[in-house]
Order: C-alpha cells, then structure tokens, then sequence
C-alpha cells in the first residue's frame, strides 16, 4: 500500500527536532459524554473559546526532560497543539507490519469480548484506550526479543517498534473495544420477543451498523480534521503518550515498570470485592447500623444495581470506580456533584411525593410496569410481525416508569437541548462557522450551475492528495506534515455507505422489524446530519451530546406501534453518528502522530468487523447462560440486564405506545424535556452578562440537568470514592503538584485501567459464569449474596 508522497518542502524528519512537551487533560464527563477520554471545554466568553483547554492543559512527558515545574498557559489552538506535540515526521517509518496487524487483531479481540461483558454489568463502563496503548507497547517491544534467524520470525521481529505500528495496532484494537450497539437488539429480540435472528442475519446487520457511520465521513472528514481549531482533544494524551513512549525509551521503561506494580496490586486487590469479599464494593455504615430500614436502603444503599442512591456510602472496588476521574477536569466534576446532590433530592421528593404513582413500582428500575405495579408484559399488546394491536392495548393498558427512570429521560432530554444553546450562547464563535450566515443570490447560482458538472458527480475523480490549501490549515505543522501521505479517497467511504446501507435494509426485512424503506434511508439521513453538527461539538470541545433519544422520538412519529422497527430505526440512526465520531477522532490522532490517512481506514475497518462478530459471540453466551437474571428486576452485582432493558423499554414506549408521551399522556412533562432545556442557560448567561465576577458562566446545565435522574441505574456505591478521587487529583494535585501530576497521574490511571480490565476478563469467564458455569464464592458475613452486599434492607415489591 503506498501511502507515501513527495515530502513537501520545509517540513522535518528526524527526531532530533521534536519540542514535545506536554499534553491537555482530556477526560469525560457524564451521561451524554460519549467518549471516556474526552472532555468538554469551559468558554468565559464568545473570544475564549480555548481558555478552558489552556487551563487543563498539563505535562504528560517528563517534566525534568520538558523544562517545566509550574501550570502552562497557552493562548491559542495553533500554540497547543505545536507546544504540547511533536511536530516532526520519519515518512520512512512502515505501519504495515505482520506485528502491527497481529498485535492489533490480538488486542482486538481481547478488547470486544472484554467490552461486551461489560455491557451485562451493573456498572457499564468501556475498555480503556490507554490500556490497549501500554499493552500493544509492551507486546509489540517484546517481539524484539524474538530471534532473526528466517523469514517468518523476521516478520514477527522486523526491527524497532516504531510510533506508526503502534498507532496503527492500537486503532485497530480501539475500534474493535466500542461494543456494537446493534448486540443490545439482537438480546432484546431473543430476550423479549423471542425472535432470535440466525448467526448470519446477526452478524451481517452487526457489520453494516458499525460501518455505516463510517461511510458517512466521505463528506465530512477534511472539515473536521484539517482545520486547527477542531483540536480534537480526546485525541491529545494520547498522541502525547505514544510520542513519549517513542522518544524518550528510558523514561518509557520507568513508567511501564510502576505500570506493571500498580496493574499486578490492583488484580490481586480486586478479587477480593469482586469475589471473596464483595462487601467492601459498598460499604455503608448506615445500612450495618440498621438493617431493616426500606428508607435507608433507598438513600444509603448502592453495592446492588438498582438498589439506592449510595449517599456517604464508600466503594474499594476499582472494577465499578473505574478512572475517568483522574482525567475529567475540576470544574465538570464539581457541575457533576452539583447534579448529584439536585437529583438525590429530586429522586427522594418524587418518590416519597408519589409523582407519577412512584410507589407504586420500585425506586429504581428500568423495566415497564402496568398501573397496578406488575411487570408490563409487551406481549400482550402485541400482534402479528410484533406490531401493536389496538385492542389489546386498549385491554391491557399502556406501561408505566418507575419514576426515577423517568425522570432520567427527563433530565436527558432537558441536557441534549441545554447543551446546544450553552455552546450557542458561549461558544459561536466556534461553531458558526457551520451555519452560513449570509448567501447571496448569485453564489446560489453558482452552487446550482455546479451542480451540471458532469465531473462533480464522479467522486472516483477526487483528489487522493492531501489538499495543499484547506480553511483554516494556515501555520498548522501537523497538517503540512501530513501531506507527505496519500489521503484515502472519497470512493472508498462512498462504497463503505453504499454497501452497508444494502446490507442493513436486506437485513431489517430478512428479521421482519417492521421498519420500511424509506424510514430506513430517513434513519441514515439524520445520521448525517447529527454527525455534522457533533463533530463540530467534540471536535472543538471534545464533547457530543447525546442525540438517541430525539432519533428514536422521530422514529416514534414514522413508525409508530412497531418496537423492532423502532429499536432499528435507532440504531442506524444513533450508532452511525458514534461511529463516525470515532473514525473522525482517530483520524485527528493520525495527524499528530503522522499515521497515513490511508492505514486510519485499513485500522478501523479490521478492528470494527473483527469486533462486531465476536460482540456477537460474547452476548449470545452471556444471554443463553444469565437469561433469568438479566430479565430480573434487579439483577445480581455481577450481572445485569439494565442496558437491554431500558433499550427495549424505550423502543416500546417510544415505538409501540408513544401515547404515553403525547399531550393528554402520562409523561407529556418528558417530551417536553427537548423544548425545557432550550431556556435552562439563559438564566446562567444573562446573569454572568450583569455581574461576570460572580461565576455564573462556571454553570453548566446541561451536566447538571443531565444528573437530574442520574441515580436512576447503577451501582451509586462508588459515586463518594469518585468525586473524592476527582477532587483531590484535579484539585490538589494538578493545581498544588503540578510535576507529580504530570509524571504519574496518566500512568497510574492506565495501569488501574488496565488491571480492572484483565481481572474482569479472568473473572468473568473463570468463576462469573461467563462460559455457562458459575462457582459463587461460599456465603459469609461479606459476601451476602442472597441479599444486598451492603447488608441493607433488601426491598421487595409483592406485584412483582
């Protein structure tokens, strides 16, 4: 594959050049945060757009190397990404390695096994990016160990781990560890519909809904990559890290060495709560005080999933902790608490006022409920091709909420609008340029006689070179750098599109979803649009809201008393915008790491069909094998089915009885969330307008709204150690240690990261029950299993 072209003038390649120095702190945020190692940026103004990036942005080489011993202040986009980067280029660096490919399908694997376990948890979280760094690092420097002595170990050992290989293998085991949303159908259809689609059909609309996001960036990708302004800072730390571990390889040793201390601690720690010992998951004094208190186990209890909100309770469980804590910057961490607090207070009043008939189901849960508080049975209401019947609707009733369920929709649907108009308010300057403001006449003339072109239409025409003049590229290193390689051209992406849209629709009829045609293509068609205006988001801020729930509300509209067709509906609508903003992301993290744009697309086109078949796999085994528990009300601490049943609860309120959302509906205030959340900043904003030293424009609704049901599934235990972590990281150590933050914070978040991961993974198929045999760990004092952990009151509902 020849990826290579002329260098252009001007532009270095040896390393001697490299003024790497640091990295921007770049982490996740809550609910609608896609990406755990993204971040959302902090405006104070219209002209400020980088501010809240020049204040995250910290050392991740070392600081003794870099020079540094106090905070950097960068002033603009072009300053952070030239003074925290390298800027230079080996073109003759070789990604396309029988290691690179081995290594990243090895991982890969690991990683989407790995990531679909998680997804039957009661604590979902992902398989973490900087783990698959240091271990494809470690794998692929052990191949140097490997003897010369033939063609094939040479092909195993072709010399130095270089930077390209190891971006390459990580982007293909990276995309393989996103779990493939369309697995969530697949157990909802065999869970609740008892229509299982055969292994081919699965596999099949699995690939097509994974790579059709894909498909969509022919159109997209150089707006979104090119321009310096779209930072994309996710992508920040890791560019930093893979560019320390291959500058610098003493400093490299030093960290996976306290890498490996932590990683082995951690494993041999984490056995305890998440086998021998699973009290210390959540302890909770309250609850060992008093045992038999309904009203403490809502308030203070939180080892189970669904059990309570985990007020003052304390997780040692780093499985259910996890690390986002040690990259979300302070000031959306303290939002977070904020909408903590609000929505432990909002749950307690709704709940104990009875709003929504709240007492009448449980206080948490994500399954459907009838009025009388008994499970909601869908297939009651349900006929032929599992379309609604109106009858038997009208007999049997439409489903109701728990409350706090509800109110998590609310609150979602309140942030996604909240998040559009905060960013309008603080940031146009930023995302203006995505909405023209002035067109004349004669430029639509120009537009339209375009369109007569008969070489406009042959997109096989395009130029596979990187563009030599692209807005706003002016002074940018890491662009002109990257014309040295061949861009992947459009037709490429245009034949991803064009064959995964033939393979879904194929795929939605051979299943009999119900979904026609021409709703399938309006799916895709809402995909391209969200995508366009997100990519801006986290391209700038590093950050997207969360579109799903307007998505499947349209797909309500279109289709209406049809779940499947909804479920599917969704599916190409909101997975495809995720996906894209993946692919989007890591093409950005090429540019500053100088990987072509050609191996970006071999990567993740490997990695994410390699990991939708074997997501198939893994969820197939864990529903044959935990089918009564992941239908459970609660499930266990080990397993849950809160994802798949809160993906069918939408689909059949939001597809099959959208009544319940209309004016005369019992949650109309829900739909009226999307129009709530358009008046929630204002307040904010004009108030900082009239007294800007008041701190008013540190207000972030949409986190804060968002975190108004936010206590509505999950174990809440670990939510204290969280914000404790988070404070004192971010707070005390970033501010107050700035050096010791910078030579370890990011070390020892991957080594935590990576340890949950491996243990789990071990765990999970060695005594969890992950291969069809479970070995429970015999019942103690600290290991209440036929109870909550906590050993607080266990709450049951007599109607169900």
């Amino acid at each position: 594959m020849d990826d290579i072209a002329p260098a252009p003038k001007g532009i270095g390649t040896d390393s001697e050049k490299a003024g790497l120095s640091v990295s921007a702190n770049t982490s996740a945020g809550p609910g609608s945060v896609k990406s755990e190692d993204s971040y959302r940026t902090k405006s104070k103004g219209n002209n400020e757009s980088i501010e809240g990036l020049e204040k995250t942005a910290v050392q991740v080489i070392d600081p003794e190397i870099a020079a540094i011993t106090e905070e950097i202040v960068l002033d603009t986009a072009l300053e952070l990404v030239t003074k925290t980067l390298d800027i230079t280029d080996n073109p003759n660096e070789y990604p396309y390695t029988v290691r690179a490919f081995a290594i990243g399908i090895a991982l890969a694997a690991f990683g989407a096994a790995l990531s679909e376990i998680y997804y039957f948890k009661p604590q979902t979280i992902g398989v973490h990016t900087i783990m698959l760094v240091i271990l494809s690092f470690c794998i692929g420097e052990a191949t140097r160990l490997i003897p010369v002595c033939g063609p094939i170990t040479r092909l195993l050992n072709p010399g130095p781990f270089n930077q390209k290989e190891h971006v390459f293998s990580t982007i293909i085991a990276s995309s393989a560890s996103t779990t493939a949303l369309g697995t969530m159908q697949l157990a909802a259809q065999s869970l609740y519909y008892g229509n299982q689609p055969n292994a081919a059909s699965s596999i099949f609309m699995l690939l097509s809904s994974q790579c059709i996001g894909y498909g969509l960036l022919a159109t997209y990708r150089k707006t979104f990559i090119y321009p310096t302004k779209c930072l994309w800072p996710s992508r920040l730390p890791l560019a930093s890290i893979f560019q320390s571990m291959h500058l610098d390889k003493g400093l490299a040793k030093k960290r996976l060495r306290i890498f490996w201390i932590i990683c082995v601690a951690v494993m041999v720690w984490e056995i305890f709560p998440q086998y021998i010992f699973p009290l210390t998951s959540g302890i909770s004094i309250f609850c060992l005080v008093n045992q038999n208190s309904a009203l403490f186990t809502r308030i203070f209890g939180g080892s189970n999933g669904d059990e309570g909100m985990g007020l003052l309770s304390w997780s040692m469980d780093w499985v259910n902790i996890g690390t986002t804590e040690f990259y979300q910057p302070l000031g959306t961490q303290v939002n977070i608490f904020i909408g903590y607090i609000i929505s432990i207070i909002v749950l307690l009043a709704a709940y104990y006022g009875n709003l929504w008939n709240a007492q009448q189901f449980p206080f948490m849960s994500q399954m459907l409920f009838r009025a009388d508080g008994t499970v909601y049975d869908q297939t009651m209401i349900l006929g032929e091709n599992n379309q609604v019947d109106a009858d038997s609707l009208r007999t049997y009733g439409l489903p109701w909420y728990s409350t706090s369920n509800a109110l998590f929709l609310l609150g979602r649907n309140m942030g996604v609008t909240s998040g559009i108009v905060h960013l309008l308010l603080w940031n146009w300057s930023d995302v203006g340029f995505m909405f023209p403001t002035s067109l004349s006449l004669a430029d639509i003339r120009k537009q339209l006689r375009s369109l007569g072109d008969p070489v406009k239409w042959k997109f096989w025409h395009n130029s596979e070179q990187i563009e030599t003049q692209f807005p706003g590229t002016a002074g940018d290193p890491h662009y002109e750098a990257m014309k040295a390689y061949k861009d992947a051209p459009s037709w490429w992406y245009y034949i991803v599109l064009i064959l995964a849209s033939i393979i879904g629709l194929v795929c939605s009829y051979q299943q009999d979803t119900g979904l026609p045609w021409w709703a399938f293509f309006i799916s895709i068609g809402l995909a391209w649009l969200f995508t366009g205006f997100n990519a801006c988001l986290d391209g700038i801020f590093g950050f997207y809201t969360e579109t799903g729930t307007i998505i499947q509300m349209i797909g309500g509209f279109l289709v209406p008393g049809l779940p499947v067709a909804n479920m599917m509906f969704m599916l190409y609508g909101s997975n495809s915008i995720d996906q894209a903003i993946g692919m989007l992301a890591d093409l950005k993290l090429a540019q500053y790491c100088k990987l072509p744009p050609r191996a970006v697309f071999i990567a993740q086109m490997t990695g994410t069909c390699l990991g939708a078949v074997i997501n198939w796999v893994v969820m197939n085994s864990i529903v044959e094998s935990q089918r009564d528990i992941l239908l459970s009300v609660e499930g266990t601490n080990i397993w849950s089915g809160q994802q798949v049943q809160s993906y069918n609860s939408d689909a059949v309120t939001w597809g099959a009885t959208i009544h319940v959302f209309s004016v005369d509906g019992e949650y109309f205030m829900v739909a009226m969330g999307l129009l709530f959340g358009l008046f929630a900043p204002l307040p904010f904003y004009f108030a900082h307008r009239f007294f800007p030293t008041w701190g008013f424009n540190n207000v972030d609704t949409f986190i804060i709204l968002t975190w108004l049901g936010g206590l509505s599934v999950g174990i809440n235990s670990t939510l204290m150690p969280m914000f404790t972590i988070g404070f004192f990281v971010q707070g005390y150590l970033r501010k107050k240690r700035p050096v010791l933050y910078a030579k370890w914070n990011y070390t020892v978040a991957a080594s935590i990261a990576g340890a949950i991961s491996l243990i789990s993974f071990i765990l999970v198929f060695a005594v969890q029950g992950g291969a069809g045999e479970e070995r429970p760990f015999p019942i103690w004092w600290g290991n209440n299993a036929e109870g909550n952990m906590d050993r607080c009151k266990k709450v049951h509902f007599p109607n169900n």
